[in-house]
């Protein structure tokens, strides 16, 4: 058990790694740690609902939690 809750935060953090790594110089980085840690958290909602389901690349949707303050699950367009 420990190893698979170790196994799903080494891949959160390695996701948010390589969203930091892949986009190259930002205007705006994401500082904000608590986006950083629920981001971890809940990185398997995010992929289904903004790459599986909705309209963002894997590219896009690093890019957007790295560089524009999250992953867009948060605000909702009405």
């Amino acid at each position: 058990m420990r190893a698979l809750v170790g196994l799903y935060f080494a891949i959160g953090i390695a996701l948010l790694a390589i969203g930091f790594l892949l986009p190259g110089p930002c205007e705006n980085r994401n500082t904000d740690v608590v986006s950083n840690i629920v981001f971890v958290l809940t990185w398997p909602v995010g992929l289904y609902a903004e790459v599986y389901h909705g309209p963002h690349s894997v590219r896009d949707w690093l890019h957007a939690q790295a560089c524009s303050g999250g992953d867009g699950l948060g605000p909702k367009n009405i």
